[in-house]
């Protein structure tokens, strides 16, 4: 069961009588190109750019960011799961956006880690009913950019998984390396494994 705070709460519990406008925002981290050091960008369903607190979903602290708006950014559904089947959302946006491009050509987004925060506006204020609710949690899968037709619109899709569950189904080729092993009080077993697996022993002859 997710746990929501009472703010939020209370806008999804009234919303019959006065309305919900709900809201994404979509927290990218990639890697810069050009100097490989770590940059975020934030996206989220708005009209105009906004400075937000939100809760963080790596380390869990506030933390105030930027998100930028009017991206024609749309997020699928997110799956919720009682199992341990791997999550997958797709976020689309509209390329024209000078944040957007810097994203996808100046970011190097694999396997970059991605969270996605919920949260609903108050519809006579025009705040935010509370603070944005951590979502989804995981890692970029793809980056297709579509170069569209003349006349027609173009869009980029980020296919993300979920992060903790697609962790599970990673293999690890070093623990069974020899330079693996042999970090364990100098284990020699695997030394020679490389080129025992391209032998070829011919069975029943001499």
């Amino acid at each position: 069961m997710k746990n929501i705070t009472s703010a939020f709460f209370a806008a999804l519990t009234g919303a019959r009588d006065k309305g919900l406008v709900p809201r994404r925002f979509v927290w990218i981290t990639g890697r810069d190109i050009a100097s490989g050091a770590p940059a975020s960008i934030g996206l989220w369903t708005g009209d105009d750019d906004i400075n937000i607190t939100v809760i963080s979903g790596v380390t869990g602290l506030a933390e105030a960011r930027t998100y930028y708006g009017g991206l024609n950014l749309k997020v699928s559904p997110i799956p919720r799961t009682a199992d341990l089947t791997i999550q997958t959302v797709t976020i689309t946006i509209g390329q024209i956006a000078p944040a957007v491009q810097q994203l996808v050509r100046g970011y190097d987004l694999r396997l970059a880690p991605i969270e996605i925060h919920d949260m609903s506006f108050d519809t006579g204020m025009r705040q935010p009913s509370a603070a944005p609710e951590i979502a989804f949690l995981g890692i970029a899968d793809g980056a297709p950019v579509k170069t569209p037709a003349v006349g027609q619109d173009g869009d980029i899709e980020i296919s993300a998984i979920s992060a903790a569950i697609a962790m599970l189904e990673r293999t690890n080729p070093a623990k069974s390396s020899y330079e693996g092993q042999k970090r364990r009080s100098g284990d020699e077993f695997g030394l020679y494994s490389s080129t025992v697996a391209n032998w070829q022993i011919p069975w029943g002859q001499k």
